[in-house]
């Protein structure tokens, strides 16, 4: 199954609960319990997103720009990360891990380098 974005979107369920998550922004865009949807499904008439990750930031930058020492940098509202493809580490029947690497991309737009690994578990009735 894909995404608008042409993207893996994975599910991983347990009987009672059932999520899904794509490999776009590692964002969780279904909650299924008891055969109701618990998520935002993303109606672009509203809004296009159901879970996004933020990251590095949460919020915006005045005027989209940020400096760090003598340097300046350009940021989107909420980060780059819910924009970006993510690779799976892990994949398991209740479980799934994704990850995200600084790049040379992302450091023009954020100076550090960094791991940002995102995990789902399902447990029961819980995730």
């Amino acid at each position: 199954m894909t995404n608008g974005q042409d993207k893996m979107v994975r599910s991983i369920s347990n009987g009672n609960l059932q999520i899904k998550v794509s490999e776009h922004g590692a964002e969780l865009t279904s909650l299924l319990y008891g055969g109701k949807e618990y998520l935002w499904q993303a109606d672009p008439k509203y809004w296009g997103r159901h879970s996004p990750v933020l990251f590095p930031i949460v919020g915006a930058v005045y005027e989209n720009r940020f400096r760090i020492g003598s340097r300046e940098f350009s940021m989107n509202q909420h980060g780059f990360a819910r924009d970006m493809d993510f690779v799976i580490l892990s994949e398991k029947d209740d479980e799934i891990w994704f990850r995200l690497e600084s790049s040379p991309d992302t450091l023009e737009k954020f100076p550090y380098r960094f791991i940002l690994d995102i995990g789902y578990r399902i447990s029961g009735s819980e995730l």
